[in-house]
């Protein structure tokens, strides 16, 4: 709660901030951390105090002044554990954000051991995926990735791989993006909230099929009412066996409100079940919509205007999903209190009350929950690129251009560099592509960044696509589809050679580049045919790149083969 005191010099970098920010908080943890360690030994000196003393009132003084003597030390005690569990409380929210803000500077600096890894939930990776590090261990996702949610990550992941990127869907998010960039403490509360409750991402898919799977059952009200019936009945007629001798009409009735409750059983059992199951789940989520419902947005904002499904007053989801909450909380005693809950059991029929009560819920939360959900995640995901953004001041927005007006380049990059390599070993190139059927191929030695070029295009496309900046200082680029041919590799299982595997490889990209789609394709291949020979791969080069520049695409071929460059002269639409 006391991050927002401090504020952001204009001159300061991020990182600077950051590391100024942490110094603070981990002067107020040390205070926190000596008053905890404080109370922990005055709790204990009361604890033995109030023995002693109230020992010493009963010995020597009146039952009276030794049971008052009690009530003072187990009232003082109690205020002391209160006051001692809010400092504890306190601590481990600084931590939490001390924790947070440190994964901010690992983020800026690409210290990866500090940088969450991201659990890839989709085995199936896409070769465009790998070739350009968009997922798995040091990748774009591992390093923008500030999520709470499995859905907003694979949201998230779904941007960066735009298959059919669109102009306006991409404006749109850029508008979102920019907005939220300054709003460092709506993110970081969010992922608070996920670290204090449980730490591990919310799973809305867990909450929709426990939905999808119900069933109302009549049968439970029935026997509700019965039973409510019943329980007073039972009350009553046992008070007047204890006081006007009545015969034990009791007993009777009692049989049969025990055996009307063991009916009931299956029902009542599998909702124990998915209470334990499905608990910290929508507690992470309710506490996740209730601070998107208070949070003091600007007027007029468009995160607002997103957000208006939280808003109303009168139909706030924290309050329904609060009211759920509370009914399983109750529930929860039959496992923490089984004695006490077997009494009140016996006196009301409590299971099925709020059985019955989570039922109700659950159908209005089965028409509501799917819309709350789809908006979350995309609030999640956009967190993560304002996050990156917020972090990376320097990067900007690209503009995406329709690509046929006179002189205008399709695709135009000042500055270029790759955000996953550290900034003083970062080299920035200037590169541009006229327009569609041109190929550029760039030569060099090995080890001269030819393949580092192409991941530096690709990602920043993948970038731009996403709604999110990109390291350049101006990248100016029209819609493509994207393919990549660098990182292939052969199969001792599946008895593919190196060479077998590319060949499929750059055959699957004629196929593609040749279908019939009114985005061109924007191509991106390393060392082509490099697993054959010299004089093979040198016709081979030649012919594919030929038939490159002739269809609907453009892009770049990297080669350490010198005599590629001489097609330049033979074919208008190649560039070296």
């Amino acid at each position: 709660q006391q991050e927002h005191k401090y504020i952001r010099n204009s001159k300061q970098t991020p990182d600077e901030y950051l590391k100024e920010l942490i110094f603070k908080l981990k002067d107020k943890a040390n205070i926190l951390e000596k008053l905890n360690n404080n109370f922990s030994w005055y709790r204990l000196g009361l604890f033995f105090l109030g023995i002693i003393i109230s020992l010493l009132f009963f010995f020597f003084t009146s039952n009276l002044l030794t049971i008052i003597s009690i009530l003072f030390f187990l009232i003082s005690f109690a205020i002391l554990a209160h006051i001692h569990g809010k400092i504890i409380r306190g601590l481990n929210r600084l931590n939490a954000w001390i924790k947070i803000k440190e994964t901010h500077c690992a983020r800026i600096n690409l210290d990866w051991k500090n940088i969450p890894n991201v659990i890839d939930q989709n085995l199936d990776n896409s070769p465009i995926e790998i070739d350009l590090d968009i997922t798995g261990n040091k990748s774009l996702l591992q390093l923008i990735d500030f999520t709470v949610s499995i859905q907003g990550r694979s949201l998230l992941r779904s941007w960066l791989l735009n298959k059919a990127p669109n102009k306006n869907e991409i404006y749109e998010r850029q508008k979102l993006v920019k907005e939220l960039i300054p709003h460092s403490r709506l993110r970081d509360k969010m992922y608070l909230i996920k670290m204090m409750l449980n730490k591990n991402d919310f799973n809305g898919e867990l909450v929709i099929n426990w939905l999808k799977n119900f069933t109302p059952q009549k049968s439970i009200k029935k026997l509700l009412i019965l039973l409510s019936i019943l329980a007073p009945l039972n009350i009553i007629l046992f008070i007047l066996s204890l006081t006007i001798n009545l015969p034990a009409y009791w007993a009777i009735t009692l049989l049969f409100y025990i055996g009307i409750y063991y009916f009931g059983r299956d029902r009542r059992n599998n909702l124990f079940e998915e209470i334990e199951f499905l608990n910290d789940e929508l507690k992470k989520f309710r506490s996740i919509l209730t601070l998107l419902e208070n949070y003091p947005y600007p007027g007029n904002s468009l995160i607002k205007n997103e957000c208006n499904i939280f808003l109303d007053k009168n139909k706030l989801p924290s309050f329904l999903l609060k009211s759920i909450e509370n009914s399983m909380s109750f529930l929860r005693l039959r496992k923490g209190n089984p004695f006490v809950w077997t009494l009140i059991r016996l006196l009301f029929p409590i299971d099925y009350f709020f059985t019955r009560r989570i039922d109700n819920y659950k159908e209005k939360l089965f028409k509501k929950l799917p819309a709350w959900l789809n908006t979350f995640y995309k609030i999640d995901a956009l967190n993560s690129l304002a996050n990156f953004a917020y972090l990376n001041p320097e990067y900007k927005f690209p503009d995406i251009v329709p690509g046929n007006s006179p002189g205008e380049k399709i695709f135009e990059a000042i500055e270029i560099g790759h955000p996953l390599i550290p900034h003083e070993n970062k080299v920035f190139n200037n590169f541009q592509i006229s327009s569609i059927g041109e190929t550029a191929i760039i030569t060099g030695s090995n080890m001269s960044g030819k393949s580092t070029f192409l991941r530096t295009l690709g990602i920043n496309v993948c970038l731009a696509y996403s709604g999110g900046p990109v390291n350049a200082r101006t990248l100016n680029l029209s819609l493509f589809r994207i393919f990549t041919c660098i990182k292939v590799s052969d199969s001792v299982i599946d008895g593919i050679s190196y060479f077998y595997a590319e060949v499929k490889r750059l055959k699957q990209l004629l196929e593609i580049i040749n279908e019939k789609n009114k985005l061109p394709l924007f191509f991106l291949i390393d060392e082509i045919f490099s697993g054959t020979n010299n004089i093979e791969r040198l016709k081979g080069s030649k012919a594919f790149i030929k038939a490159l520049s002739q269809a609907n695409g453009l892009g770049v071929v990297a080669t350490h083969d010198l005599e590629l460059i001489k097609l330049e002269q033979e074919i208008l639409n190649i560039k070296n």
